[in-house]
């Protein structure tokens, strides 16, 4: 077998999985289920993986690791985007992955049970990667005089739990796909509007502004 071959089979049975953990759960989900909705052969399953529990973990450390480079570092060199904008990117970017990969989120979100601690612990690094993302941010800003002084903490922590439960929401309903940029106006304008100096109208200018950015980049 050639290797475009095999990337094709491992590929299907990827997406066989994804689907059925999602619909079903770890613990609800077998190899037969998995290899029969790839329309492939069990016996062609462990040429690449050893069990179900090595497909789950493969497929979940891929997605964290996309997570995890999706968050970019808060610039403040000549001619970087305000910390609010950067703020913003990273948002989006996040909400762009959990959105097109809506299978993985549901499982990361609504099947917890299944995740050894290994994995919980990524999960778990990765929001303390984007509260401390946020508390960078925000610490930029109060220097700027752009947000009131304020425990940066706690108000990156609250976003995150924001983002959080809209992330819940999203991946647990059937509704359509709302807007990013729209979703990622709205989280900032609702979560920073209380802690800014400048008006709430200022603030929806500058994310707005940066949206208008985003889409003339893509």
């Amino acid at each position: 077998m050639n290797i475009q071959a095999r990337d094709i089979r491992k590929h299907r049975l990827v997406d066989s999985a994804k689907l059925a953990f999602a619909q079903r759960g770890y613990h609800e989900t077998s190899i037969s289920e998995i290899v029969r909705q790839a329309g492939i052969a069990r016996s062609t399953f462990y040429q690449y993986f050893d069990s179900k529990l090595h497909l789950f973990e493969s497929i979940l450390e891929s997605f964290l690791q996309d997570l995890h480079e999706s968050i970019k570092p808060i610039s403040i060199t000549a001619g970087s985007a305000p910390p609010l904008i950067q703020i913003q990117d990273n948002l989006t970017r996040v909400l762009n992955l959990v959105l097109d990969e809506r299978d993985l989120t549901q499982i990361l979100m609504h099947n917890t049970g299944a995740l050894d601690r290994t994995m919980v612990g990524r999960l778990e690094d990765f929001y303390s990667q984007a509260a401390g993302m946020i508390q960078r941010s925000l610490t930029l800003g109060v220097a700027m005089n752009l947000v009131r002084p304020c425990d940066t903490k706690i108000v990156s922590y609250s976003i995150i739990g924001a983002v959080k439960e809209v992330i819940f929401q999203l991946t647990a309903s059937k509704d359509v796909r709302p807007s990013t940029p729209d979703l990622v106006t709205q989280l900032l304008e609702f979560a920073m509007g209380g802690i800014l100096v400048q008006s709430q109208n200022s603030l929806a200018r500058s994310v707005r502004t940066g949206q208008t950015r985003i889409r003339l980049q893509s």
